[in-house]
């Protein structure tokens, strides 16, 4: 035993009156000490039945001044068919003490609880944590985290466990979904905070539309979040909004730092080129930009401007976003189709594509290996077709036109679209039509020729979704917007081959 665990036994034992039987005036045994056993991460999860939940189980054991108990026992106990590893495990210096947790097979309510043993006497009041198991599937929604209907919700960015959901004239809002500084997971966010940046020289207040956590391999920080602002505009015409830059060393304590502007022009969907440290923004009508984002950032960095191109020319224009790639830059503009551009020119010059949409506004890209993926919306007035297409292109073709194309039935709206890490799923977030919702598709087999993996309906659509890896499980974060507007977890884990 540790010295500090023994201080804390000898501490535990005198508060009991185990050592004389008798308190310090010779009264009767006062019972229990003021020992205290407080959940602290992996509570209220929701995972598939026989799956092991993301976010281990756990609780802190502290005394009555709240000071940390080392050397501690806890014992785990389930119920509701689920197992819990190890069943007994001792808590570390800081007081601190896990276990795994895998639902059981029938789903429902299930329940674990852990007990605080001192030389083999139960010590405190037990803590109990509640598990839900649902039926398995390629798609298990596991989240519906209201936000408030400020508009709601349009993006959501997830790393390292923490997810910044961009709120508009709420702001920008983190929340803990694995990374353990709240005791969050996937299917229980936990809020840390949020932060409205003022109104940056557009005049724009709130409309936050997107968000990149920049962890900069150079200096080894993680300290910038940028921050896209999507305020008012006319589709093919007009834009305004503004960069800011959000300061998380502390992410309890978000704050703003700086701010880009770009004249005549708001912002839309980023990238980032972490190892060059350069920002690349589509700026709708104001086309691609890049901007240097090494070292301090602080006040207006405007003057970080490195390239501007409107890659349709004037009036076609209207770019939505942009990947990096293979050492070039991949524009999609909703008026001019998919682009290639050369980053390293210095002036993003255009290398192949361009017009090779013409019936259909274009929305999000995604690049993966030799092919890329867009998503179209709306109908041109020109060609009165509704935009419910999945475009495929490959790379070693050209960009002259897709090499393939899948219709989504029932559906207005292909607003975004992103393959997961690995290469193995392609999803798609649908809105307007009967059949809107969190599309899947399996890519391993021939990314040319994406296959169903499942899909789940949402009423009033999905704007945005995003993949996230979560304690050994896969998750889409999707945006449901406006109406009844909620950050949707989903775990698809078991939608991959």
């Amino acid at each position: 035993m540790s010295r500090r665990a023994h201080a804390a036994s000898a501490a535990l034992c005198l508060a009991l009156a185990a050592c004389s039987g008798t308190d310090d005036g010779g009264g009767p045994d006062p019972g229990p000490a003021a020992v205290v056993l407080t959940r602290v991460g992996g509570d209220q999860q929701v995972a598939p039945t026989g799956t092991a939940l993301p976010v281990p189980l756990a609780v802190r054991v502290a005394d009555a001044e709240g000071a940390p108990l080392e050397g501690i026992e806890v014992r785990w106990r389930a119920s509701g068919g689920g197992l819990v590893a190890p069943a007994t495990s001792l808590t570390g210096a800081d007081g601190r003490a896990s276990a795994s947790y895998q639902v059981g097979p029938n789903g429902g309510a299930e329940e674990v609880t852990a007990e605080a043993f001192e030389s083999g006497r139960l010590v405190g009041s037990p803590a109990r944590f509640a598990v839900r198991g649902i039926a398995g599937g390629p798609i298990v929604p596991v989240r519906s985290e209201p936000i408030s209907a400020n508009y709601g919700i349009h993006d959501t960015f997830v790393r390292d466990g923490v997810a910044f959901v961009s709120a508009w004239s709420s702001g920008l809002l983190l929340y803990d979904v694995g990374h353990g500084i709240r005791g969050g997971s996937p299917s229980r966010p936990v809020a840390i905070a949020g932060i409205v940046p003022p109104a940056g020289p557009s005049g724009v207040i709130g409309a936050i539309h997107n968000a990149w956590w920049f962890h900069n391999p150079v200096s080894g920080e993680k300290r910038y979040v940028f921050v896209g602002q999507e305020g008012p505009g006319s589709t093919g015409a007009s834009s305004r909004g503004d960069i800011f830059v959000v300061d998380v060393a502390d992410l309890t304590a978000p704050r703003h730092v700086a701010t880009f502007h770009l004249p005549g022009a708001g912002t839309h969907n980023f990238w980032v080129d972490e190892a060059q440290q350069v920002l690349y923004a589509a700026y709708y009508d104001g086309g691609v930009a890049a901007i240097d984002v090494s070292g301090t950032l602080s006040g207006d960095v405007s003057s970080r401007l490195i390239a501007n191109v409107r890659p349709g020319g004037a009036g076609s224009t209207y770019v939505w976003g942009v990947q990096l790639h293979r050492g070039s830059l991949f524009a999609i503009d909703m008026e001019s189709g998919l682009w290639e551009l050369a980053p390293s020119s210095g002036a993003l010059a255009t290398r192949s594509g361009g017009f090779n949409v013409p019936e259909r506004w274009s929305s999000d890209l995604w690049m993966h290996g030799d092919y890329a993926y867009t998503g179209t919306w709306g109908g041109l007035p020109r060609s009165g077709n509704v935009g419910d297409v999945l475009k495929i292109w490959s790379l070693a073709d050209g960009l002259d036109a897709p090499v393939d194309s899948i219709v989504l039935p029932e559906v207005g709206t292909v607003s975004d679209v992103e393959v997961s890490a690995d290469g193995e799923l392609l999803l798609v977030t649908a809105e307007r039509g009967a059949r809107q919702g969190l599309y899947l598709y399996a890519l391993a087999a021939d990314p040319a020729r994406p296959t169903g993996a499942g899909s789940i309906t949402v009423a009033n659509g999905l704007h945005t979704g995003t993949f996230a890896d979560v304690g050994g499980r896969r998750y889409v974060f999707a945006a449901k917007n406006p109406a009844s507007p909620a950050m949707m977890v989903f775990d698809v884990t078991d939608a991959a081959p």
